[in-house]
């Protein structure tokens, strides 16, 4: 296959993130600490689900060369053999860095976003279709360098004197994961073109609406809504 359409798209997707008020806010210093630290809470869900999503995605994988980039991928997410270096212990290594006790993260209010993004990732790693896998992957590894980078920059803000490489370490190996995945893509048949372009979209959509929730996008109502109360019937609104 031509890989190149999915480049084009994986681009497309990449500027929308990059044009996304909370990395923008982020890197020019002004988010909030508020806001960056519930990014840290959201980052952190999604850094403690993901080699589950890496392991439903071995189950059913067949094509080798695939399975050796997720093999890798688990790999490098557990530290390679070392637990120490596994990259969710140096998720909570930050949030002692930042002076955040563990329970505040364990007790944190999932929102729309995060809770979205993490059902799409779990459905597409049980879905058992290679080309939306693959897809999705490949922008949501893309994606790492920018909302990483525009992470430790609205931290460093906040915190002059903060060391971590829980940042840079999701960067380099991602961006070598993504190089990676764009072999595979090249190696699939064109039949798997739309299911790759979806998986794209999927990821993309995942991204956008966990930076919703770390924005305060669903801060104004955070109660469920039940569309069968009196209330949301449309023959009692005021005339």
């Amino acid at each position: 296959m031509d890989a190149q359409q999915i480049k084009d798209q994986v681009e497309e997707a990449l500027e929308k993130v990059r044009a996304h008020p909370l990395v923008t806010s982020a890197l020019d210093g002004t988010l909030p600490l508020a806001n960056a630290k519930r990014w840290v809470f959201c980052a952190g869900r999604e850094s403690r689900s993901f080699p589950w999503i890496l392991r439903e995605l071995l189950a059913w994988t067949k094509q080798e060369e695939i399975r050796e980039i997720l093999q890798e991928n688990l790999d490098d997410e557990l530290g390679s053999g070392d637990p120490d270096h596994a990259h969710f212990l140096h998720y909570l290594h930050l949030l002692d860095t930042l002076g955040v006790p563990r329970g505040e993260f364990d007790e944190y209010a999932e929102r729309p976003g995060i809770t979205v993004a993490l059902s799409l990732a779990f459905n597409v790693s049980k879905s058992r279709n290679l080309g939306r896998s693959v897809g999705y992957m490949l922008v949501n590894e893309a994606m790492t360098p920018i909302t990483y980078t525009a992470a430790k920059r609205a931290l460093t803000h906040h915190f002059p004197g903060l060391t971590t490489n829980f940042f840079d370490l999701h960067i380099e190996v991602d961006d070598h994961h993504v190089a990676a995945l764009y072999e595979a893509v090249a190696a699939l048949p064109p039949c798997d073109l739309a299911d790759l372009r979806f998986g794209v979209a999927l990821g993309q959509r995942g991204m956008e609406i966990l930076l919703d929730e770390a924005y305060g996008v669903f801060d104004s109502h955070t109660a469920p809504i039940d569309i069968t109360a009196p209330r949301w019937n449309p023959l009692n609104a005021p005339a």
